[in-house]
């Protein structure tokens, strides 16, 4: 089990996130004879991000049963804990997801394996190369999420600025996490993630979000500040030069 109740981050809209990992697909129609009875409702066999059976318990608990392998998470983590391989954004996602998963059944104790071989010291090489990879997204890189929303806002195509503000946050939430050293949590209540370190650079988040609605053209000037005061509180910690 993880998700917000691996966590230890529940509210009053929090569901369970309960991970079933086999050799094999398991079918649907096999999931559903085992499950049907302690169901209320359930939507079975979606596909839209990986497989999974969402719905409600007989109480009313919302649920979902997500479905991986060992083999694909092992492929997922391996390059990224291990080989120090970063993504745009997001990179130590599923790094989280596991070790923040409470095993609740494990006959062949494959899962605890799994955990002890990455419950590692975050290694500096990741975190070096996360925000290698991601910081000259923010605004430097002639490809920047900076220079993208400026055409954008140039277009007057809305949609794109808002696509491309999102893939910046993305991109600063990585480097963040990486300079603690501290492997992503996911994309849900970063707010109150980021309140939870014990340092952060100024970074204006809520007036950002609130000039992509009201004030778009204050955007340019406020994401060129966002990029320095990261890079400068970056070089207080040795992370830039």
């Amino acid at each position: 089990m993880s998700g917000s109740h691996g966590s230890g981050m529940v509210d009053a809209l929090s569901d369970y996130d309960l991970y079933v990992y086999s050799d094999q697909p398991i079918h649907a129609d096999a999931r559903r004879s085992v499950l049907h009875a302690y169901c209320r409702s359930m939507e079975w066999d979606n596909r839209f991000w990986e497989t999974e059976d969402d719905g409600l318990l007989a109480d009313g608990t919302p649920v979902e049963f997500i479905y991986r392998s060992f083999n694909w998470l092992e492929g997922v983590l391996t390059p990224v804990v291990e080989g120090a391989q970063a993504s745009v954004g997001y990179t130590t996602c599923f790094w989280a997801n596991l070790l923040n998963s409470r095993i609740l059944f494990d006959r062949h104790g494959r899962a605890a394996a799994l955990q002890a071989r990455f419950k590692v010291p975050y290694p500096a090489r990741l975190q070096q190369a996360i925000i290698a990879k991601n910081l000259p997204l923010l605004a430097h890189a002639s490809c920047s999420y900076l220079h993208q929303i400026e055409f954008a806002l140039q277009r007057d195509d809305r949609l794109s600025v808002q696509h491309r503000l999102a893939g910046l946050l993305a991109s600063y939430f990585d480097i963040l996490f990486a300079a603690y050293q501290k492997p992503h949590p996911g994309e849900k209540r970063l707010l109150l993630h980021l309140a939870a370190l014990p340092d952060a650079p100024d970074h204006g988040i809520h007036r950002l979000l609130a000039a992509a609605v009201v004030s778009p053209a204050e955007l340019p000037g406020l994401l060129r500040q966002l990029d320095t005061d990261l890079r400068a509180w970056l070089k207080t910690r040795n992370l830039q030069d």
